[in-house]
């Protein structure tokens, strides 16, 4: 057996899979059986540490063995298949049985990604108001969201979930704007109008059109002056 069959083979013990050990030396005292079971075992610990690592409000719900018994049957429903450990638990949310738990894991998992969105700079209070001049013309340009900003759109108010106050979250749909801010992750529950605004937006709509979804002139120069103001929109 040569190096890369080993390592062929160890990786698929290490995943749980049944293969011969004739290729592993082992000794009276530890058997190759028992020194394999030792790294699995290490290796199954270490990607559930992974997964409560990433969804500590859904574990906190779940409780500690709950949660791990969930953790182990997804990892050997979904064994990691990338380089970055990191992205384990992008199957996760769906894995869950409880819909109010699925979007609590949904919205870790997006706050995740933002986090590790690039970075962009927004636009300034000031290059805003020099555009603003020129009304027609403004109204006609297209706003561009920073990079790590997600709409999110969820069946149930996950709010009491994520503090703590609740162990359920009742079924009711809500949308929330999740950002990074420096080195901060946010997020703020936002009406229907402004996530069909913050949508349009995201698709590279008109401010006319953005301000549009609205309905109310005053309502869009105050969402607007909310999204400059949080740096929700890039220069």
């Amino acid at each position: 057996m040569n190096l890369a069959e080993s390592q062929r083979l160890f990786w698929e013990l290490l995943r749980g899979e049944q293969r011969p050990l004739d290729g592993f030396v082992g000794s009276p005292e530890l058997p190759a059986a028992e020194r394999v079971a030792i790294y699995a075992r290490m290796f199954l610990d270490r990607q559930v540490e992974v997964l409560q690592e990433t969804f500590p409000k859904v574990a906190a719900a779940l409780g500690s063995e709950a949660f791990r018994e969930v953790a182990v049957r997804y990892v050997h429903a979904h064994p990691s298949e990338h380089a970055d450990l990191g992205q384990l638990g992008r199957r996760f949310a769906g894995f869950l049985e409880r819909p109010d738990l699925v979007d609590l894991a949904r919205l870790e998992w997006v706050r995740g990604e933002v986090f590790e969105e690039r970075d962009a700079p927004a636009l300034s209070a000031e290059e805003f108001a020099r555009l603003a001049q020129e009304p027609d013309a403004f109204m006609h340009r297209r706003i561009r969201l920073i990079p790590a900003l997600r709409l999110l759109e969820l069946g149930h108010d996950v709010g009491p979930l994520w503090d703590g106050a609740a162990k359920a979250a009742e079924p009711r749909p809500s949308c929330l704007v999740v950002w990074r801010a420096g080195f901060e992750v946010f997020h703020v529950v936002i009406d229907a109008d402004e996530a069909r605004a913050i949508r349009l937006a995201a698709e590279g709509a008109a401010l006319g059109e953005v301000c549009g979804a609205l309905d109310e002139p005053a309502r869009a120069a105050q969402v607007l002056q909310e999204w400059l103001g949080e740096g929700w929109i890039a220069g």
